[in-house]
């Protein structure tokens, strides 16, 4: 039951009807009988008023999702470094004169890939994308020792500000047009790849970053940050090279899980993220109905 004791929280984003957050928030919510609310907000513009705003009303913490990550460095009162650090926010918890922000994204990826086996470690990593998703995938294959970083936006501009920004020895960017038209420009035959971009996203469906079967050849495996579908054109292009990759379901459940401990000070069980991942997983079979 909702009084005016229950906290609110919620995520902010554009598009954000296809989100599961407020699925997975909710029913963490309920396992750990905390007295809260989670809501989606879907912002088109003035993002910066609309945060100023909801401190106010006095909602207590938010997820960001695209297009916000970035926009938040310059709207939060506080910063965990880690963030800072990243140069992207993706969860924010009311603090005296704002929201410090948090990047948990880098937390749930790492832990999405060890649950699925895959090791990175002295890998080829192909970034798909530049933005915010992008940077804790860039992150976290320096952290965890990837051997050569290969960074594809059709901005190339982006990807060259996104690569200036750490300093790793073998690190390459090429522009999606380049290459479509040469991908001999690819150097490895073994690459792990980020998908980090929203093409493919519900509702566009049928649409895929890249249709070169050449690509998906010089793969090795990765993971597609998309979880609506469930399956999307590039993990299908993926498997049909006989490449193992995931979606970013696991992804979300365990960037949330990260927010959810900071706004309320606890730790959430494996079993209690096993529950409320068998909730997310049927809900995503009713949407493919």
């Amino acid at each position: 039951m909702i009084s005016a004791n229950t906290k609110v929280y919620g995520i902010v984003g554009n598009p954000i009807s296809h989100s599961l957050s407020p699925l997975l928030q909710n029913a963490l919510a309920k396992e750990m009988n905390i007295d809260m609310k989670y809501v989606a907000f879907h912002v088109n513009e003035n993002i910066k008023e609309a945060i100023k705003g909801a401190f106010f009303l006095g909602i207590q913490g938010f997820n960001v999702t695209i297009p916000f990550k970035k926009d938040m460095l310059e709207i939060v009162s506080e910063i965990d470094d880690r963030a800072k650090n990243i140069g992207a926010i993706n969860t924010l918890i009311r603090v005296a004169n704002g929201y410090k922000g948090y990047n948990t994204d880098i937390l749930g990826l790492g832990m999405s890939l060890e649950n699925n086996r895959f090791n990175i470690k002295d890998k080829n990593i192909i970034l798909l994308g530049a933005g915010g998703a992008a940077k804790a995938a860039l992150y976290l294959a320096i952290e965890k020792s990837a051997k050569s970083i290969t960074i594809i936006n059709r901005n190339k501009k982006k990807a060259d500000e996104l690569r200036a920004e750490v300093d790793f020895s073998d690190i390459s960017t090429i522009s999606l047009e380049e290459l479509k038209a040469d991908i001999n420009l690819l150097e490895y035959d073994n690459y792990f790849v980020f998908q980090t971009t929203n093409v493919g996203m519900h509702p566009n469906i049928e649409d895929c970053i890249i249709d070169n079967e050449n690509f998906y050849k010089k793969c090795e495996a990765g993971i597609d940050l998309i979880y609506t579908p469930f399956e999307t054109e590039f993990i299908k292009n993926m498997k049909k090279n006989n490449k193992d990759c995931i979606n970013g379901l696991d992804m979300l459940i365990l960037q949330g899980v990260a927010s959810f401990e900071i706004w309320n000070g606890v730790k959430i069980d494996k079993d209690i993220i096993d529950k409320v991942k068998l909730l997310l997983v049927e809900e995503l079979r009713e949407r493919m109905q």
